[in-house]
């Protein structure tokens, strides 16, 4: 069975909020942080701006996510625009 290819637009605000949910399959997800002034955050649950993994403003970084692994991305501020891209491997 071939898993389709799934994409999302999330609104981030400084309280950490989960990126498409725990995995039950490997996949390869794409994170496209949208704003043009501000860094978006990556980590686990306790994210923060303080310990989080910086995506720089209008970049893609790209994370390879296995069956129970989930991210989790907050922002310094609320209405921080993010896209995603998901593809099964």
């Amino acid at each position: 069975m071939t898993l389709p290819v799934e994409s999302g637009r999330l609104t981030v605000g400084t309280v950490p909020i989960q990126i498409d949910g725990v995995g039950v399959s490997p996949i390869r997800i794409y994170i496209h942080n949208e704003d043009t002034t501000k860094t978006l955050y990556l980590g686990n649950g306790n994210v923060s701006t303080e310990n989080g993994f910086g995506i720089d403003k209008s970049s893609v970084q790209d994370f390879m996510l296995f069956p129970g692994q989930s991210l989790f991305m907050c922002s310094t501020s609320e209405g921080h625009t993010v896209s995603y891209l998901r593809i099964p491997v």
